[in-house]
């Protein structure tokens, strides 16, 4: 239709009808933009010159490479009529990847993005291929429809300043949504080869692939992408028809090497190609405790999982007035240890242990395993903060690299169509933190999913040594589970695009479709790490975090600093036994004497021991 044709000459070459295959306008206006604006660079380059580098030529940005594309375009418009030149543009100009295809030309464009062919687009329809030109992966309408909607609307806004439509046209189409019916198509792993496209236009240059011909390997292992999409599918049926429209996410890393092996990016690929792994941002809510554990056993030696932390009301001052958290379940436990608060994902011991690190020093911290969006504010402490599921995996890597975190890493080498290398993506890792306390907040971590809230995964999991952690943000907006075994780091997100309340926690609606995960990867580790140097195990009380004595009931390993160890034996059990038998003996004095007693006084009388936290925030 005229239309379409007159959307792609108002953004690529609005005096194609004039000029001789090169625009001498158009070219010192571009050359005057880009010596005066700190913007995007600006191309002077017309459709006839566009079209002769696309069948002739390469990308590559050079003076030589842009001479001779001027060369062939001036024979193109001798040899051809505008209309021949109009027709082999738009029968094979790059208009994106569509199900980890390329997508040339016009008409292919029609149907896989808006369902039917190019005779019958609409005018918006038109407008938003004529959009997506200049950067069709960056403005798909399907992995990116709000940018895709802002160019089709400037699209429109072009045409009315040319003429070519009327002003109350383009008015009844700016604002509408995106008139996106994509065709269906199932190929491999296709968030991953999107993914994958992406990184290589970000390295070499937006339009590198559609020259073709191009061998890119990826790291994605087919097995385990097809488990990703098996878990997420299976787990999202079991949410329900009340969830139908929930969205999800899923990554797995290697550790070792920053490899991603499997991307799931939503619940159905042909309904949305937006790709919420790597894009979407949400809140990371009781994930972020461990990392805050980890830095604060990297803060302090004195520390252990053992040490006790309050969990009594606490109200911080803060610039709009007051914060006073809560715990998920509303109660206050007095005191509790850091393996127990974190096992649990108490919100008061989080905040507490933010507060002795300092709100900043946790935020500068958090930035250095790649959560960009971590503030020095303390709501930071519960995870009120954005990431993507992408870089909170990423931040996970922390755990079993001892350590050291890893950048993701899809790409592994991108072959020239010459047979020339292109681009070999390198493995990227740096030291946020000492091999001790990584080693230390895994163990805390395996208490979650051993006894704490993570305790779900039993069900799915196969035996075998696994830790994790639930997230689940205010009003069940977001459910998270990240966890790991032995190099396998995997993420999970599971909430709706626009924030609205899921109504499950990380425990209900993330863990089962990580734990099939884990259960279907095969890559499960047997054994427990090796603990780090310099780490003594010790078998403590449960409730006072001391050496078992006799009377203590419950008894669990844990792991100190050497040197660090604690050398009193646990006595509040005798205490708490010695106070019943008082108790009874005045019970049965009172009731001789007719008098009425106070069962619980010997409980409160019992001595409190002050923990390290109390004393830190009083000093």
């Amino acid at each position: 239709p005229d239309h379409l044709v007159q959307a792609i000459l108002a953004m690529e070459d609005s005096r194609f009808y004039s000029h001789p295959g090169f625009d001498a306008f158009g070219i010192a206006r571009a050359v005057v933009v880009n010596l005066f604006s700190d913007s995007v660079m600006q191309g002077g380059s017309t459709l006839t010159q566009q079209l002769a580098k696309n069948l002739f030529l390469t990308s590559e940005r050079t003076l030589e490479r842009k001479l001779r594309e001027l060369s062939i375009a001036i024979v193109l418009e001798d040899r051809l009529s505008k209309d021949e030149i109009l027709e082999l543009y738009l029968n094979q100009v790059y208009l994106g990847q569509v199900f980890g295809v390329g997508i040339g030309g016009v008409d292919q464009a029609a149907q896989s993005y808006f369902g039917t062919t190019a005779r019958r687009l609409s005018l918006g329809q038109a407008a938003t291929l004529a959009g997506i030109i200049s950067a069709p992966n960056r403005y798909s309408p399907l992995r990116h429809p709000d940018l895709a909607q802002e160019r089709r609307d400037l699209v429109l806004g072009r045409m009315v300043d040319l003429g070519w439509i009327k002003a109350g046209q383009a008015k009844g189409i700016r604002g509408r949504k995106l008139d996106v019916v994509p065709s269906r198509g199932r190929k491999q792993a296709p968030w991953g080869v999107d993914y994958a496209v992406e990184r290589v236009e970000a390295e070499l240059g937006e339009d590198v692939v559609a020259a073709g011909a191009m061998h890119i390997q990826t790291s994605i292992d087919p097995l385990l992408q097809r488990v990703g999409e098996r878990s997420v599918r299976l787990g999202m049926e079991a949410l329900g028809a009340a969830h139908a429209d929930a969205e999800v996410a899923l990554v797995a890393m290697d550790a070792s090497n920053g490899d991603i092996l499997a991307m799931v990016g939503g619940h159905r690929y042909h309904t949305s190609q937006y790709n919420r792994a790597v894009h979407g941002r949400r809140q990371i809510g009781s994930t972020v405790k461990p990392l805050s554990w980890m830095f604060a056993y990297d803060t302090d030696k004195q520390l252990s999982p053992s040490t006790m932390v309050p969990d009594e009301a606490i109200t911080i001052d803060i610039e709009t007035g007051s914060w006073s958290p809560r715990n998920y379940d509303g109660e206050f436990l007095g005191e509790v240890s850091l393996h127990d608060a974190l096992k649990h994902s108490r919100n008061i011991p989080a905040v507490h242990v933010a507060e002795v690190l300092g709100f900043e020093a946790l935020s500068i911290r958090l930035k250095t395993l790649g959560l960009s969006a971590a503030l020095p504010y303390p709501s930071t402490s519960l995870g009120a903060f954005d990431s993507s599921p992408l870089d909170l995996c990423s931040a996970y890597t922390v755990f079993p690299g001892r350590g050291r975190v890893v950048s993701p890493r899809v790409v592994h080498s991108v072959r020239m169509p010459e047979g020339s290398e292109g681009w070999e993506g390198g493995v990227h890792k740096w030291r946020a933190t000492s091999p001790r306390s990584a080693f230390l907040a895994t163990m805390d971590l395996r208490g979650v999913v051993e006894s704490g809230t993570g305790q779900g995964v039993k069900s799915y999991a196969p035996d075998g040594w696994l830790a994790g952690k639930t997230g689940t943000t205010d009003q069940a907006r977001d459910a998270w589970f990240v966890g790991f075994s032995g190099d396998l780091v995997v993420a999970v997100w599971v909430g709706y695009d626009k924030g609205r309340a899921l109504g499950r926690t990380g425990a209900q609606a993330a863990l089962p479709i990580w734990a099939r995960f884990m259960a279907g990867s095969g890559r499960v580790e047997a054994e427990a790490p090796e603990a780090a140097d310099g780490l003594v195990s010790l078998n403590v009380c449960s409730e006072s975090g001391l050496v078992v004595s006799e009377q203590c009931t419950e008894v669990w390993q844990t792991w100190f600093t050497e040197g660090t160890e604690p050398g009193e034996q646990c006595d509040q059990h005798a205490l708490h036994a010695g106070s019943e038998a008082q108790g009874i003996i005045e019970t049965l004095r009172a009731r001789l004497q007719g008098q009425s007693s106070d069962n619980d006084q010997a409980t409160e009388d019992r001595p409190k021991k002050r923990g390290w936290f109390s004393r830190r925030r009083k000093d």
